[in-house]
């Protein structure tokens, strides 16, 4: 591994103008600068002043909160895997537990069920495990699962459309490591899908229509950064290189965590824009390394003290990359087309909440804005968050919040 290291100064940003070329700016002392070359739109952005904020305002509680330890059944969940708003303001929620669908109005009231286990249209065999959703153009949803490319299509009434398994995935029951799985669906409903980051290096990344056609390869990438010695498991790495994938609008991201650059692909695998921030990586330390093998040692139980010094021996034991990530990672604005990039915390050095640096759709900086602890994200809507909550007993719930931009 070779020491990278990206510093982007504002001076550096002016040299690079030329015409056609702009640059824009903010109060608060943060710059842009658009440029094109050979086609492709590059997007050069300063780092905003660390401690600013975005003036956004998250609700000072949730609108609802759909989720109980006990109570009728449509309450419980055993596991969230998402969530959606769909037309009309209903709530879709998705239990892999269940293998169900659940519709649920404004106020949280259970409306109806889909799917669940079963041999009939629409239901799941016991073996199947729903990984996540997403809406289609429509209302319709898309539900895949878990280490098998095979999706499942819903109408907006939930009505069972269809299941099938794209014949790209080139899906081989003996070699579960082979097929491309879909990751993520675009704002006009195309699927970005990829093989296991972890066993492949270079993964190839697809594109899919709704009907499991492929529209496009997006080619060869970087996958996880680890050690593979023959036909053993890939060893990980610590603070290791790792790919992130995403749809943004109507394009495609690809990028890997070594360096602040998001790399934007047409559906036709040309590459279409390059978003950058300015960004000093840096190398870890003792006390990184102490912290990141205690935060893993402590999900073992006290009572299992050999275990603990076993997992420790192991960590310790590990390979270690050069320098931090630059990011830990990315979701795309369902609404808006805005970019959300999970900013990094070194093991030690953790903040309470969850802090995001928000690009717009060209990819300007605007800021960063701050999600409370503990709330994984389901949804981005263009005024509201849904969010999937766990509280010390581990009972689930999806809250929806108002979102102020």
């Amino acid at each position: 591994m070779r020491s990278i290291r990206i510093h982007v100064t504002v001076a550096a940003l002016a040299m690079l103008a030329c015409a056609g070329d702009r640059e824009t700016g903010d109060a608060a002392g943060t710059r842009t600068q658009f440029r094109d070359s050979a086609g492709i739109r590059i997007v050069e952005n300063t780092r905003p002043p660390g401690g600013s904020r975005l003036d956004w305002r998250l609700g000072p509680e949730p609108i609802v909160s759909i989720g109980r330890m006990e109570g009728e059944d449509p309450y419980l969940f055993e596991r969230v895997f998402g969530a959606a708003v769909l037309s009309g303001g209903r709530i879709l929620i998705g239990d892999a537990g269940t293998k169900e669908l659940r519709v649920f109005d404004r106020d949280g009231n259970h409306l109806e069920t889909w799917g669940g286990e079963g041999e009939g249209p629409g239901e799941f065999e016991a073996a199947a495990r729903p990984y996540a959703l997403a809406l289609l153009p429509g209302d319709s949803i898309v539900l895949w699962e878990y280490s098998f490319p095979e999706l499942t299509v819903f109408g907006p009434g939930g009505e069972f459309l269809r299941r099938f398994t794209p014949e790209s995935s080139r899906w081989d029951y003996w070699d579960r490591r082979s097929h491309l799985r879909p990751l993520d669906v675009s704002r006009s409903g195309l699927i970005l899908a990829s093989q296991d980051d972890i066993y492949f290096d270079p993964m190839e990344v697809e594109v899919w229509d709704a009907a499991g056609e492929i529209r496009g390869s997006l080619g060869a990438h970087p996958g996880r950064e680890a050690i593979r010695r023959g036909d053993a498991e890939p060893e990980a790495v610590m603070f290791g290189r790792y790919v992130r994938l995403q749809a943004w609008g109507d394009l495609f991201i690809i990028s890997t965590n070594y360096r602040y650059e998001f790399r934007a692909f047409a559906a036709d695998g040309s590459l279409a824009r390059i978003i950058r921030m300015d960004h000093v990586l840096r190398e870890p330390t003792e006390a990184h390394i102490e912290a990141y093998i205690a935060e893993r040692v402590s999900r073992i139980p006290d009572d299992r003290a050999d275990q603990r010094a076993e997992r420790a021996r192991t960590l310790r034991a590990m390979p270690l990359a050069e320098h931090l990530p630059a990011f830990a990672g990315i979701r795309g604005d369902d609404a808006l087309g805005h970019l959300w990039v999970y900013e990094y915390e070194a093991p030690g050095e953790e903040t309470a909440g969850t802090l995001f640096n928000i690009f717009d759709p060209e990819g300007r900086v605007l800021g960063f804005f701050e999600l409370p602890e503990g709330m994984s994200i389901l949804e981005i809507g263009a005024d509201h968050i849904l969010g999937r909550v766990e509280n010390d007993l581990g009972v689930q719930s999806v809250q929806l919040w108002r979102l102020e931009r």
